[in-house]
């Protein structure tokens, strides 16, 4: 028998009908499998927390509702100027004091939707190491990023928006004291958790195939990002996850052509958030000739890294 299946996302009333649709996906790709979802949130409206609960319920999942303390996150640093974020964006590095009794967790950011079958990574062998995640296709930024984290250039730097952790091995190393130190440090904030996560993790995480974390619009910036050209071909015909991180990519707007937007929204429309409207983009043009020039480009690494 399958053990259960431990899942956190952070979210708040904003982002929750976005979690719950996240939700619904990993569900309805994952029935039949002990699935145990951790919401990392303050004060939740009960609306959205009946309807998490809901939806949990409706594939047999268990549920748990965490309220964070965020006096624990005072001190921490924001991007103030480009789409500043809330304090959600650092509940991911209290989970290992959060789940106290568990021991590993597959944590996702509420922008993703799931396709693919989650034991699989979740029983995987880290191998020693306390996370495991996708390379970042477009990061560090500029050297000053590289120094900040203590990375040389040309090291590798991994996006935490899904990832699986060993929690027993971040309360062995102090991790969560590390993760708290660095996300208090006055510097320019690139990126928030992710930032602290690649400063403590340097070096020290296990690389997960780049189907597990497929950005719908982004450009592969970095080299040997495939390790084969099944592993290419996997990335770019049927991703496990799928990530919306750009502000103008999103499913939820009114834009026709966003990559893999209809699949979301029959995830929408099965959900609990079924009645949500979508949102108006403000940047139409700029979404459609980015997503068609990306696109190109997409077919030229298919091309380069499959055949």
């Amino acid at each position: 028998m399958n053990r259960e299946i431990h899942i956190a996302c952070s979210t708040d009333d904003n982002y929750a009908p976005l979690c719950g649709v996240m939700v619904c996906s990993l569900l309805d790709n994952n029935q039949g499998k002990p699935m145990h979802v951790h919401v990392l949130a303050n004060h939740l409206s009960v609306n959205n927390r009946q309807r998490l609960a809901r939806q949990c319920v409706a594939y047999g999942a268990l549920y748990t509702f965490h309220e964070v303390d965020e006096s624990r996150l005072e001190g921490c640093q924001y991007r103030t100027t480009v789409h500043p974020l809330s304090s959600a964006a650092y509940y991911r590095i209290l989970l290992a004091s959060i789940l106290h009794d568990v021991s590993r967790v597959i944590y996702l950011d509420c922008d993703m939707m799931v396709l693919g079958d989650l034991q699989v990574v979740y029983d995987m062998d880290l191998k020693g190491h306390g996370v495991a995640a996708v390379q970042d296709y477009d990061t560090p930024v500029d050297m000053e990023h590289y120094r900040q984290l203590g990375l040389s250039e040309g090291d590798k730097y991994f996006n935490s928006g899904f990832m699986v952790i060993d929690l027993d091995f971040w309360r062995q190393h102090n991790t969560e004291r590390k993760l708290l130190e660095f996300a208090k440090l006055e510097r320019k904030v690139y990126f928030h958790d992710q930032d602290a996560l690649n400063c403590v993790f340097r070096g020290n995480w296990r690389r997960l195939s780049p189907e597990w974390n497929y950005f719908n619009v982004a450009q592969i910036r970095v080299p040997h990002l495939f390790e084969s050209k099944e592993e290419a071909r996997r990335f770019f015909r049927s991703p496990k996850v799928v990530h919306f991180p750009g502000r103008y990519f999103k499913p939820w707007l009114d834009t026709s052509c966003i990559p893999y937007r209809s699949q979301w929204l029959h995830y929408l429309l099965i959900s609990e958030w079924k009645d949500m409207p979508l949102r108006r983009n403000e940047r139409q043009w700029y979404t459609v000739i980015k997503t068609y020039y990306v696109g190109l480009k997409r077919l030229y690494y298919k091309l380069i890294y499959t055949l």
